[in-house]
């Protein structure tokens, strides 16, 4: 009996399952695919999201959280890699320079203690002919 268990539950995996695959365009096209399979072989040599993460192609169907009979898998553009690192780093979050007491402008420099406009705090005003 427990053979028997055992047997049901291999069988119960080697089912196929129907997945829904969302293209680039929006259309939806169903897929037939097996728990043992991998995601490459399920939906070829797209890049698939699923719950916010991208998945591995090596990885089993059977294996991902939460991917299950009616689920719908997205297709999404591969971008190409490298670069310098920028665009991974974000956008700069800090305030060098906050609003000078004297002319208004965010040109005061928080840790120079100097406004870069106005030249707060010298007594004489900061002015150029050039500018």
């Amino acid at each position: 009996q427990e053979h028997a268990v055992l047997a049901h539950a291999r069988d119960h995996r080697a089912a196929a399952m129907q997945l829904f695959l969302r293209g680039l365009a929006g259309e939806t096209s169903a897929v037939e695919a097996t728990a043992e399979a991998t995601v490459g072989e399920a939906f070829g040599s797209k890049a698939v999201v699923f719950g916010g993460l991208c998945l591995d192609a090596a990885a089993k169907v059977g294996d991902i959280h939460g991917l299950g009979e009616g689920s719908t898998v997205c297709e999404v553009v591969r971008l190409p890699g490298g670069g310098d690192g920028t665009e991974a780093m974000g956008k700069k979050n800090k305030h060098t320079h906050g609003l000078c007491i004297r002319c208004g402008k965010r040109s005061y420099h928080i840790q120079k203690k100097k406004c870069a406009s106005c030249g707060y705090p010298a007594a004489k005003k900061r002015s150029y002919e050039w500018s």
